[in-house]
């Protein structure tokens, strides 16, 4: 089981959107998917349309007050479920995340799911907290997004520095898969250097290709309480991008052996 943190040291940058719609297409690409919400604030669930802290989750299997397939919240996709982060009371987000960041919590839960799932996308909070640092410790691999704006360049060193600790210490087969720009937007000078400057001064293979565009079309389905790909029977183009997004981050995930590639095939027959 592939477990993707989704992890930005700044909050703001479409973590969640990017979470959302990456693991629908994730689904929809026929892998057996979970998008599982570490952020205590619900911002998968407001995202959904649902109101606030409206349905049990993360939090209740925390406290046993449920048992873990119950709080699975089955979707369209017969290949996407959700687990919310529960009805955590804006007066005890430090009780649960320090009760989250406990010892083995996370990746017992996390365990509980194997052979359920091929891919968990773990939704984290903004910034470098004590929640994310777990996340970290107990996944596969690492997507971190960044916002096209001077701010977000500067600090990016943070979670590479993170990832690289907790590599170091505590979990060496985290795997950075990249960086996908978010917000970006073509016509703002300052968005266009930070593009530039990801290009040439990082290596390679560090920032995808994909490049989520700053768009109104996600306050609409924010509005709507749908991923892109659901808010409408014709959906809109914007959505093409996480289905690409979801082939580059599957392909890097498992990577194609030489063997596999059988060569050309013709077209003529």
């Amino acid at each position: 089981m592939h477990i993707l943190v989704v992890a930005s040291q700044k909050g703001g940058v479409g973590k969640t959107t990017i979470s959302l719609n990456l693991g629908l297409a994730f689904a929809r690409a026929g892998q057996r998917t979970l998008i599982m919400e570490l952020d205590a604030q619900g911002s998968v669930g407001l995202s959904l349309g649902l109101a606030d802290r409206a349905r049990p989750g993360l939090a209740e299997v925390m406290t046993g007050a449920e048992a873990l397939p119950d709080v699975l919240q089955r979707t369209r996709d017969p290949q996407l479920q959700v687990l919310l982060v529960g009805r955590v009371d804006p007066a005890t987000v430090g009780g649960f995340e320090e009760a989250l960041t406990r010892g083995p919590v996370l990746s017992g839960i996390l365990g509980q799911l194997r052979g359920e799932f091929d891919v968990v996308v773990l939704d984290c909070p903004a910034g470098l907290g004590r929640v994310t640092t777990r996340a970290l410790e107990a996944g596969t691999h690492v997507l971190t997004p960044l916002q096209a704006e001077p701010l977000a360049l500067r600090s990016l060193g943070q979670i590479l520095a993170l990832v690289d600790r907790v590599r170091a210490e505590k979990n060496t087969s985290l795997t950075l898969l990249g960086v996908i720009l978010s917000m970006f937007d073509r016509q703002t000078p300052a968005s266009l250097e930070v593009a530039e400057t990801l290009w040439t001064k990082f290596p390679g293979g560090i920032i995808l290709d994909t490049i989520i565009p700053r768009d109104e079309t996600f306050l609409e389905a924010s509005l709507r309480g749908a991923p892109l790909l659901l808010m409408q029977k014709r959906p809109p183009p914007l959505s093409r991008l996480f289905d690409q997004l979801a082939t580059d981050l599957l392909d890097r995930i498992e990577p194609k052996t030489a063997e596999e590639d059988d060569g050309p095939i013709p077209l003529l027959v």
